[in-house]
């Protein structure tokens, strides 16, 4: 196997590479598996892709395999390439690390913010989902009561540790707007 990498597609590790033959006579029927470990360091996903056709002495083939990222990261991944006859015995593999960086923008879309104002205190509680995420940066919009007749609309940000909880005195009753999750800051390594 060479060129093996790996990019987040939506919710998906995508793995490729490509199996060179580098023998004599033609291989067929091969099946490359992937097998994916959470940030625990256990198998918790797996994919295949298929070679079934000749790859000729000197040919290469290209593989891709999608690892969906349902509930939680792949730390790192082992890819193995096989006969599809029983029992396989690798011919091949490699392993590749994830960096934590490379879920950053999916987890600005994965990570939920909720909120409420109780006597002059913003809340604000992150969820996480067991993410990688050590803190979240929050923008929190708030109508003040009116002063006068005219009533206000402020934006605050708050830093709410990833599945925690962060609160911010207003010294008045207010209105919760909205809530948006403008930035988070990852673990630095998996164990966190």
């Amino acid at each position: 196997m060479t060129g093996v990498s790996h990019a987040v597609d939506g919710r998906a590790l995508v793995i490729s590479g490509w199996v060179e033959n580098r023998g004599s006579r033609a291989v067929s029927r091969l099946v490359v598996d992937a097998t994916g470990f959470g940030a625990s360091g256990d198998p918790a996903f797996f994919g295949s892709d298929g070679i079934p056709w000749d790859i000729v002495p000197g040919g290469a083939e290209r593989f891709t395999i999608r690892l969906s990222l349902a509930d939680q990261p792949v730390r790192d991944y082992l890819v193995q390439v096989a006969l599809v006859a029983q029992p396989r015995r690798p011919l091949a593999s490699a392993r590749r690390n994830v960096d934590i960086a490379l879920y950053r923008s999916l987890l600005l879309s994965i990570v939920r913010v909720t909120g409420d104002v109780r006597a002059g205190i913003l809340q604000v509680r992150s969820d996480t989902g067991g993410w990688p995420v050590a803190q979240v940066t929050v923008e929190a919009t708030v109508l003040l009561p009116r002063i006068g007749r005219i009533a206000r609309v402020e934006t605050f940000t708050l830093d709410v540790a990833g599945g925690g909880t962060a609160t911010l005195g207003l010294g008045v009753d207010a209105t919760l707007l909205a809530l948006r999750v403008v930035d988070v800051r990852l673990r630095s390594v998996w164990s966190d």
